[in-house]
């Protein structure tokens, strides 16, 4: 029985966020916060005795058009993170993964910094504990856990579950890095070690979220100032997860789309502490990036 029952946590609903947009600070460590500033006002509810099917059930009825998220296969060429050519690598190999799932479409993997050139931050994620008080947003090798509780590293202040764009912060990104009228897609590959048991990810089928379930959130930058949605308990909500996920199977999700239509328009996601993970596991390594794609509409 693949399907499993899990244990996770949701935005807490208080009265708080009626007249409080939640938020989060992620402050310049060249920049000394003022004394006493609270740097976030998120807080948390755990629900238990969630279950979760396992997508290997409905392998071929779960489109990423239906339900925001569907499998892929996929072999990578380039699993060594360690240089900025090899991120780069990576870059080119998910923008031409991404042009055969969406033929007569461009791709851009955006998340490009530096003022200079054009650099790929990857966002790399491993099950660990990190012991640190600031972060560098622009390290293009910045390590981050997974999305999960309150721990200690950028983590700590990030919600469980989160969609990484709303309809406020999607139209920004796409002006930021294309023009109006684009469609936005993410793509986010699954994990660095041969079959995942730790911390695997859960995906929540878009057409379970009913519109109130979706808290908007500031997520403030030094340069800017984001938005995200932030996902709030329903029991009609549907989770799925991919058991023993493999090298070559990928998670592929939407988390905008401008066309107008009944397509997913997000996927909440999380990981979560897998109840038949063995004691021996490897710590999930895992790897993501974010991609724009204009599609031709018929």
């Amino acid at each position: 029985m693949p399907s499993v029952y899990a244990t996770i946590e949701y935005l807490a609903d208080i009265p708080l966020y009626h007249h409080e947009k939640p938020y989060l600070v992620l402050a310049s460590a060249q920049k000394e916060l003022v004394a006493d500033l609270r740097t976030n006002n998120l807080e948390w509810e755990t629900h238990e005795n969630i279950l979760l099917t396992d997508i290997r059930e409905h392998w071929q009825s779960i489109t990423i058009d239906r339900y925001g998220f569907q499998v892929v296969n996929h072999n990578s060429g380039f699993l060594d993170f360690d240089t900025l050519p090899s991120l780069h690598k990576y870059q080119r190999e998910t923008e031409e993964l991404l042009r055969q799932q969406f033929p007569s479409s461009y791709v851009v993997c955006y998340d490009l910094k530096n003022v200079n050139e054009l650099r790929l931050r990857s966002k790399l994620r491993k099950n660990t504990d990190f012991q640190r008080s600031t972060i560098d947003l622009r390290d293009p090798f910045l390590v981050e856990g997974p999305a999960k509780g309150a721990h200690s590293g950028v983590e700590e202040y990030c919600p469980l579950i989160e969609a990484d764009v709303t309809l406020t912060s999607g139209p920004q990104i796409i002006d930021r890095y294309l023009s109006e009228g684009d469609k936005a897609k993410y793509f986010k590959p699954g994990s660095l070690v041969p079959e995942l048991e730790d911390r695997p990810l859960a995906l929540c089928d878009y057409q379970s979220i009913d519109r109130e379930d979706l808290i908007e959130a500031d997520r403030v930058f030094p340069d800017r100032v984001g938005e995200v949605y932030y996902l709030r308990y329903n029991q009609r909500q549907r989770w799925f997860w991919l058991e023993h996920q493999g090298l070559d199977e990928l998670f592929l999700f939407t988390m905008y789309d401008t066309m107008a239509g009944n397509q997913a328009k997000y996927c909440p996601h999380v990981s979560f502490d897998n109840p038949r993970a063995s004691p021996k596991a490897v710590p999930r390594r895992s790897v993501e990036t974010r991609s724009i794609i204009i599609s031709e509409v018929d």
